[in-house]
């Protein structure tokens, strides 16, 4: 990401969220144990504590070939979430994250 394209996206994270916030992000993955760990382990890097089970969904694919997560992550503010991003992004078996 250049340094337009993140000063735009950290303008449009802050003029759209109030920050300090439970950030909404959701991950399709592919429905492997390991994969499955890894997001929660990316998404959960360098906060205080785990995640409550109620900040955390997931849903299988009806083939089962993907699973959907869906996380409420406290964000201290934009930088909080382009970093949880390119965490996410970073993990093999993550098809797309919203």
């Amino acid at each position: 990401m250049s340094d337009d394209e993140r000063g735009r996206a950290i303008a449009l994270l802050e003029a759209t969220h109030q920050f300090p916030t439970d950030y909404p992000v959701s991950v399709i993955s592919f429905n492997v144990d390991e994969v499955v760990a890894e997001v929660r382990a990316a998404v959960e890097e360098g906060l205080p504590a785990p995640l409550p089970d109620d900040a955390y969904e997931t849903v299988m694919s009806r083939g089962g070939r993907y699973s959907s997560h869906r996380f409420r992550v406290p964000c201290q503010g934009a930088e909080d979430v382009l970093a949880l991003y390119a965490r996410l992004r970073k993990v093999r078996g993550v098809v797309t994250v919203m």
